[in-house]
């Protein structure tokens, strides 16, 4: 049972139309959500038995969605600008491996409490971009729900991408932000970067 209700959730997410999804970035984050969920379900014992297996979930269906450098940047903040282009492109792709890790790590906790969605923001930035918070509420067993929000932006490309996460108040770029600051005054640039790089 478990299993056909996984598969029909799969199946749910993927006749979605695509253009609808990137037209309601709720659409898209619910979408990628519960293909990642069901997965989740479905595949406790493989989840137990391989740990690539979770991580490859995430960077199939999760980072696709995250505009990567941009989060990168935000959470290096100032120091940014004293980035060669080699450190950034270094970095970025050590940031991809922190945000799967750290995607990662909270996936794992799923065992299937309910997700339910509240009304999207819409808002249009000074530079003209339309940007949108999209909240989830995690509902735990004798708990409050955990909320997550999501901030999205639309590219030019048209299509809606995550900068930042908020997870029961606390915002995961403003988090990297203070840990980056630290590590890179305490140990320099390219310290952190191996560091961040280094599985």
């Amino acid at each position: 049972m478990a299993r056909l209700l996984a598969v029909l959730t799969l199946l749910a997410a993927f006749i979605m139309p695509a253009q609808a999804q990137q037209d309601d970035p709720q659409a898209l984050v619910r979408g990628i959500s519960d293909v990642v969920l069901a997965e989740i379900l479905a595949n406790k014992a493989k989840l137990a038995s391989s740990p690539e297996f979770l991580p490859g979930l995430i960077e199939a269906h999760i980072i696709p969605i995250i505009d990567q450098k941009r989060m990168a940047k935000m959470a290096v903040g100032k120091h940014w600008k004293k980035f060669s282009k080699e450190q950034k492109t270094e970095f970025v792709s050590g940031f991809k491996k922190l945000l799967i890790k750290t995607y990662a790590g909270a996936f794992k906790a799923y065992t299937g409490q309910d997700v339910t969605y509240g009304d999207t923001k819409f808002k249009k930035s000074k530079r003209g971009v339309n940007t949108a918070k999209v909240k989830s509420d995690i509902h735990l067993a004798g708990g409050s729900p955990v909320r997550l929000i999501y901030s999205m932006y639309k590219s030019k490309q048209d299509k809606w991408l995550v900068y930042d996460a908020n997870i029961a108040g606390l915002g995961l770029v403003k988090t990297y932000r203070a840990q980056f600051s630290e590590q890179i005054q305490r140990d320099g640039i390219e310290k952190t970067i191996a560091r961040l790089s280094t599985p």
